[in-house]
């Protein structure tokens, strides 16, 4: 942080909150000529109490640096990419993951495509991870080195293009580090713990999201064990996961799981805990950082949900996009629709869909 002048045009993904604010801060420290951007997504509640809240803060922020400040509006494409995606997965029966897809689709696709033709040569976010570039010129994407915050996960859709103009200045620091920046500059914001929520719920929580936007996903039906007895009748596939064991019903011999969820008989079936794990899954849409397929079967650390601890597992190529991945573990609740990631160490080599 030199604060020499810089040539780069580099706009900062602003939020709101301490870590893009945090982001813009730096990058003005480093002399890069900065400019704000806030994306205006669709909400299930617009009227909510602190709807403005985020932009306003955003505002604040640039006014306080100094730098140009602008919004985009991406509620319709946010709502058929995202919103319409995370519907359309609960109506099969499987369990999205719409900020790895927001990612990908909307902020390093809407957003980037606006930087770029706005004149801007690279988009920054506040995402705690890091981009290398290798000695043949590929853009590697880095688990950030804070092991606490570190978001590698849902970047690990990125492609090449993307990768080579993002800016992610955080995946060096840690999040105390980021706070005290924030109190070097006078930002003003509240120790609070950070919401896991989807944003486009604005307050709601998922069931009555689900229930205003698609009522036909808590249409009552079987639930069965996996030798085809019916036990009992759940509410709706919308209300339970993978893994689930509270609100099956009690009365059986031993305490019952979702193993799966059969949105074409709109049953769930349900296991004991020794139905539960897997060692193989089927893996579609492959996504590969490099944009190149390494040579399989080929062995990664594999984490199959954001917030799971990494385990071994081996990749083997099946038919086109597609990919076993056989665990050198039993795994609990791998769950269709969620994303695996793939590691050599702090590296993110790939992604697929887990499909089964």
């Amino acid at each position: 942080m030199d604060g020499k002048k810089n040539s780069k045009k580099v706009f900062v993904a602003m939020s709101g909150g301490v870590d893009s604010s945090v982001t813009a801060a730096c990058l003005v420290e480093q002399g890069y000529e900065v400019t704000g951007v806030m994306l205006k997504l669709w909400k299930a509640n617009p009227t909510a109490d602190n709807s403005e809240e985020p932009e306003s803060k955003a505002r604040e922020v640039a006014r306080m640096l100094g730098i140009p400040f602008k919004v985009v509006d991406a509620r319709e494409i946010f709502h058929q990419k995202i919103v319409n995606y995370f519907l359309e997965s609960h109506r099969n029966g499987i369990t999205p993951n719409p900020c790895f897809v927001c990612n990908a689709h909307i902020k390093w696709g809407l957003l980037l495509d606006y930087v770029l033709e706005a004149g801007g040569e690279y988009l920054a976010t506040g995402h705690y991870a890091r981009v290398k570039s290798d000695e043949n010129g590929f853009f590697e994407l880095w688990q950030g080195i804070d092991p606490q915050k570190d978001q590698s996960y849902v970047l690990a859709g990125l492609s090449q293009h993307q990768l080579a103009q993002a800016f992610l200045p955080l995946g060096d620091i840690t999040k105390s580090q980021t706070r005290d920046i924030a109190r070097r500059y006078g930002f003003n914001f509240q120790e609070v713990k950070e919401s896991q929520d989807l944003c486009f719920l604005s307050g709601w929580d998922q069931n009555r999201f689900l229930k205003k936007y698609s009522p036909d996903l808590f249409v009552p039906g079987e639930i069965v064990t996996v030798e085809g007895q019916v036990i009992g009748t759940h509410i709706g596939l919308a209300n339970y996961t993978i893994g689930q064991r509270k609100g099956i019903g009690s009365g059986y011999k031993e305490p019952l799981y979702v193993l799966k969820k059969n949105d074409s008989t709109n049953q769930i079936i349900v296991g004991t805990k020794k139905d539960l794990g897997q060692t193989k899954v089927l893996l579609r849409d492959i996504h590969w950082v490099s944009g190149e397929e390494p040579s399989l079967p080929a062995s990664f650390q594999v984490k199959i949900r954001y917030k799971a601890n990494p385990v071994s597992a081996t990749l083997s190529k099946t038919e086109a996009n597609e990919c076993d991945m056989i665990f050198n573990q039993v795994v609990r609740d791998p769950t269709p629709g969620q994303y695996a990631v793939f590691y050599h160490g702090e590296q993110v080599i790939g992604s697929g869909v887990i499909s089964n």
